[in-house]
């Protein structure tokens, strides 16, 4: 019997707890707590902007230096080294004729 007896005080105390907590989530039903995400939201729209920003102007960055490349002189070191071996020759040969 003393099985049974065990058995029976643990089933009511777990229905006790269980009403106590049906009875906490009742109130908390109740109270209808509300959820105001206006504030996130505007944070994120400001942080949106200033991507949106900072993206254009990278944008705006790379046209520009892709155009300065476009028009960049760049010439090998071969034919600058066979500019100036040209150039000292041509001297050489006019000061010597």
């Amino acid at each position: 019997m003393t099985k049974l007896e065990q058995l029976s005080e643990l089933l009511v105390s777990e229905i006790s707890q269980f009403e106590k907590t049906v009875a906490r989530l009742e109130r908390i039903q109740k109270q209808q707590i509300g959820i105001d995400s206006s504030n996130l939201e505007s944070a994120l729209q400001q942080q949106h902007e200033k991507m949106e920003k900072a993206l254009a102007h990278h944008r705006q960055e790379m046209k520009s230096l892709g155009y300065k490349l476009q028009q960049a002189k760049a010439y090998p070191v071969w034919i600058i080294c066979v500019f100036i071996v040209s150039v000292v020759l041509n001297v050489v040969l006019f000061i010597f004729i």
